[in-house]
Parts: C-alpha cells; structure tokens; sequence
C-alpha cells in the first residue's frame, strides 16, 4: 500500500508502509530515557558505569592511590557552604551598615582642625573598593584668624588623611571577625 499526498499541484510524494514502521521503530527504540524497562530489551547506559553520580554525602578521593586523600566536598557539603557563605555575605552587610554611620574624625593643627569622614561600603560590582567621604569641617576660629592659606591647606588635607586613616583602621578591626569566619569555613583554622 502506498500514500500519496499532493504537495504542488501534479506533484506527489509517496510514502510506503515501509518506511513509515522503520521511522516508529527507531523513534521507540531512541526513546528508553523516560520509558519503563521491557523484557528482552537490553539497556546500554545500565551496561556502562555511571561517571555522573550525584556524591550526596561526598565521593571518593579523585586519586584513591593517595594515603590520606581527603574526599570531595559532595552535594550537601556544597550547600552548606552555601549558606555559610550567605551568612558571610549578611554579617559584612551589617558591618559595612555599622561602620557607615560611626562618627570617624581625622584631626590636624595640634586638634584645632577636626573632619568628619564617613565610611562608604563598596557598591559591588560596580565600585568594589569602599570609599571615605569627608562630612563635617571644624576649625577653631582663633587658629583660623592667624593661619596663612598655604598653611590651612596643608593641615586641611592632613586631618583628611588622618581620618581616611582613622577610618581604614576601624575597618580593618571590624572586619577581623569576618576573617576569623571566613578562615573557618575554608578550613584554614
């Protein structure tokens, strides 16, 4: 028996039995990923070694020669991690929280000169690095009234150093405890 479909006028294509079977048989023998097994079938992939497993609670050392080989992190280790790492990321977010609104000041000119420096946390990923913003400017009157511009100047960008100092330092300490925690979750404690 034999189809015939017109595709263009006094044009047909034929298609036999034939090769519409051969075309079911290989789209069924193709498709055993989501099927059930079947007696007589014998299924290639259960013949080789699966190279793809999940290591739920961990997997063998990659060199199983090696004495003491330690064993890979598996699935679990790897969302534990995960979440520590979450962890990680929120207590910086405090401290970087804490640290923007704590009063830094940078003084010059024997205390006569004080400014107010404000911690600016870095906005990842477009600015990684943090920054210090000079706020608040304070100079004693009379030092003001006897003081040379060159010398004002000078002392003015002296207490701005001093606070980004200041300011680098106080980081510096409060970011020690998430270094502690960090080393921790590496394994370098």
């Amino acid at each position: 028996l034999t189809f015939q479909i017109p595709l263009i006028p006094n044009t047909t294509i034929t298609m036999t039995k034939l090769a519409t079977l051969a075309t079911i048989l290989l789209t069924a023998s193709s498709a055993t990923a989501f099927s059930t097994s079947r007696p007589g079938v014998i299924n290639q992939n259960a013949l080789q070694s699966s190279t793809t497993s999940l290591n739920l609670f961990g997997s063998k050392p990659k060199d199983p020669d090696a004495e003491g080989a330690p064993a890979q992190p598996g699935m679990m280790d790897q969302l534990a991690m995960f979440k520590k790492a979450q962890e990680l990321a929120q207590k910086k977010n405090q401290l970087d929280k804490e640290l923007s609104e704590e009063k830094i000041v940078g003084t010059a000119a024997d205390g006569k000169i004080e400014i107010s420096i404000q911690y600016i946390p870095p906005q990842l990923p477009v600015n990684p690095t943090p920054g210090y913003e000079a706020t608040d400017v304070s100079i004693d009157e009379e030092y003001l009234a006897e003081v040379s511009a060159a010398d004002l100047s000078e002392a003015l960008v002296e207490a701005i150093r001093n606070g980004e100092k200041t300011a680098t330092e106080k980081v510096g300490e409060k970011y020690k405890s998430l270094e502690e925690d960090m080393k921790k979750i590496m394994g370098g404690e």
